[in-house]
């Protein structure tokens, strides 16, 4: 058997677990595992390992695990941290592959906690041991019964197996999730507890889950992605096998906006940059908790929607409009009844109006009506995804209410929402039943649909330009401290291809000058970035003694300069564009494009993704962003050089391949001439992480 194979039998599967730390009172914590194994009908052997005891809750107990007879494939560690170590250690003698460590006091809890994390990775890696945990919940794999979890959910009768598995970093939302997919008839596959992801973290078990035939959908609660590049292939991997890898992310808020010294690492947030990286990577993203278990039947089965045109048919006015409000605010087309629908319903005695909802009114209700329309919106190619509205028929006659969506929506070639207005559990169940996606509120309702809508394929990686690359490198290897001056950043986006605008570097008042006027001139100190917001620069000075004061007075005001910067100033400018870079904790690189000058931060509007990017999504970005719209030719007035504009931003994304790490990068502004005449850089700032 592979190493692979082990390791999945190992997890999910096993033949026997050994439950180090076992309490012999059932009630507590370490004592449930073996209690919960129990009631749900393991079949494996289960050895509690408790050095104080001969047996532990009627089963005979071991000092250790090295002293169990048989071989053993899962141990869930419960002891002191101080003693995890040696537990680990003794798996290792014992050769069992892998350990779920339920025990805390590890890296949460402070630098002490990590230094002892970092040698426990160290002596299981010795060991052969491979960790779930620490910190961790622990493993479900209803199908089998195995219940290696403390999760006081278990407690329950029956655990429903299904097509979805679930990865959490946190341990309460494994208990959660399964009471509330019990309750509407949803079972899962796999259920894992990463804890710290000391050693198997998120991206490696969803490859595993990849594999696994049980598993159609993967759920991910993230507090933090911790190993981006592996779970970005993984989730690759998983689009091409058609499972669905569906996320909700905490850290909606702005905390760390301000560690950045760019203004574009203030614009791209943790949040943003989240989102770029998810929708780079085909992970859909869901705002609300009870997406994870509602919005799976959405994406299976269906490919990535062509555009966000959504129709809305109800025969209940109020409650369509709750779930039309929030597409629409959340930046979907509400399309109104096609000619085809209308003509069905003509068929049926029914002339209904044309307004962003396919309101069917009471008459919906007649035999026939209903299913006549549905059939008719999910045959109109103007439609991406339906939602179907249900009022109060779908309380007291479940049966009629959801007939004709389980009838037309079952198997459909696209995607069916079904938000039931009143409580009524059974046209819920019903609809579960038949493999629908089924809704008890609006809101959530809204939200799984457009996370289906904004899912997109994985993006393709854009090819590199090896000879850019390496002159950029030679550059920044010569770097001499991270935080680069103008100077030395604006040649390094020269040799990845952006233009820059002609500049020389005066040392002192009285040296010639070689650049065409007029000029801008500015101090040179890798310390001091935001020279405008300081009164560090002179513009529109035209002549050598001009330039030659102010830099006598720029000197004075700041003697420690490196030198003074002199820069043409650019012609013939229709906008100016803040194009910025920045390597995100958990996101990677990203690259950002928005409208340029001292108000970009204050604006807030750019568009984001992973980088490097190609032109076409250069382009792209420069689309989305509401503030270009002047440089796109808005009302008539002349486009500008959009072009070169996506060709410097994707030469800028081009950061995120050097040899050496940048942190963050921006141009502000990027300045953009009329069409044909192309675009120049008369800023630079350019941080390398430290060395």
């Amino acid at each position: 058997m592979s190493d692979h194979a082990t390791l999945v039998r190992a997890l999910f599967t096993p033949r026997a677990v050994a439950l180090i730390g076992a309490s012999a009172d059932p009630t507590k914590n370490s004592g449930r595992p073996q209690r919960f194994l129990k009631a749900h009908g393991f079949t494996g052997d289960v050895y509690p390992i408790n050095p104080g005891r001969d047996e532990v809750q009627g089963v005979p107990a071991f000092k250790s695990v090295t002293q169990v007879p048989g071989p053993v494939d899962h141990a869930f560690i419960m002891v002191p941290a101080k003693h995890v170590e040696d537990a680990v250690r003794q798996c290792g003698e014992k050769g069992v592959p892998v350990a779920t460590i339920y025990s805390d006091g590890f890296a949460e809890t402070g630098a002490e906690g990590r230094k002892m994390q970092e040698r426990l990775v160290a002596t299981a890696r010795k060991a052969g041991v491979r960790l779930i945990g620490p910190n961790s919940m622990g493993v479900i794999h209803p199908a089998s019964a195995l219940t290696l979890s403390v999760n006081a959910v278990l407690e329950m009768e029956g655990i429903k197996p299904g097509g979805l598995s679930l990865i959490s970093q946190s341990g309460t939302i494994l208990g959660t999730l399964l009471s509330r997919g019990a309750a509407r008839g949803i079972g899962f596959a796999r259920m894992i507890g990463v804890g710290n992801e000391s050693d198997l973290g998120v991206g490696e078990l969803v490859d595993l889950l990849v594999d696994d035939p049980e598993t159609k959908a993967i759920l991910l609660f993230i507090e933090a992605v911790r190993d981006g590049d592996v779970l970005a292939a993984a989730a690759r991997r998983a689009f091409e096998a058609g499972k669905p890898v569906i996320a909700y992310k905490l850290g909606r808020s702005d905390a760390g906006r301000e560690l950045a010294l760019s203004h574009s690492g203030a614009i791209a947030g943790p949040a943003k940059a989240a989102d770029a990286y998810f929708k780079a990577h085909a992970i859909a993203r869901v705002e609300m908790l009870e997406g994870l278990l509602e919005a799976p039947p959405l994406f299976l089965g269906h490919p990535p929607a062509k555009g966000k045109r959504v129709a809305v048919v109800t025969t209940t006015g109020g409650g369509a409009a709750s779930v039309a409000d929030r597409l629409g605010l959340l930046g979907a087309t509400l399309v109104p009844a096609p000619d085809s629908v209308r003509e069905a319903l003509r068929a049926h005695g029914l002339e209904i109006g044309r307004g962003p909802l396919v309101d069917l009114t009471m008459a919906g209700t007649r035999e026939g009506v209903y299913g006549a329309a549905l059939e008719q919106l999910l045959a109109a190619d103007e439609i991406d995804a339906v939602v179907t509205v249900v009022g109060s028929s779908g309380q007291f006659k479940p049966e009629l209410a959801v007939a004709p969506i389980v009838e037309h929506a079952a198997g459909a070639s696209k995607p069916v929402a079904a938000f039931i207005a009143p409580q009524a559990d059974k046209s819920l169940a019903l609809l579960q039943a038949a493999g629908i996606a089924n809704f008890r509120t609006p809101e959530a309702c809204a939200d799984a649909i457009m996370a289906f809508l904004n899912r997109s394929a994985p993006r393709p990686l854009p090819e590199v330009d090896t000879h850019a690359k390496e002159r950029a490198d030679a550059l920044v290897a010569r770097a001499p401290a991270p935080l680069l001056n103008e100077r030395e950043a604006s040649l390094v986006f020269e040799a990845l291809g952006l233009p820059i605008a002609p500049a020389q570097v005066i040392m002192a008042p009285g040296e010639p000058i070689a650049v065409p006027f007029p000029v801008a001139v500015k101090v040179l100190a890798r310390d001091i970035q935001h020279k405008t917001e300081r009164g560090l620069v002179r513009l529109g000075i035209d002549t050598p003694e001009g330039v030659w004061d102010a830099a006598e007075q720029l000197l004075a005001e700041v003697p420690e300069a490196e030198g003074i910067l002199v820069q043409s100033m650019a012609q013939g400018v229709i906008g100016e564009v803040i194009a910025g870079y920045r390597l995100d904790q958990e996101a990677g690189p990203i690259v950002l494009v928005g409208p340029g000058g001292v108000m970009a931060e204050v604006y807030d509007d750019a568009a984001v993704r992973t980088a490097p990017v190609d032109e076409d999504e250069a382009m792209a970005m420069i689309r989305e962003v509401k503030g270009l719209a002047p440089i796109r030719g808005f009302r008539g007035k002349p486009a500008g050089d959009l072009k070169a504009l996506a060709k410097a931003i994707a030469a800028l994304s081009n950061l995120a391949v050097l040899g050496t790490p940048v942190l963050e990068a921006e141009i502000n502004p990027l300045m953009v001439r009329g069409e044909g005449q192309g675009v120049v850089a008369v800023d630079a700032l350019l941080r390398l992480k430290s060395r």
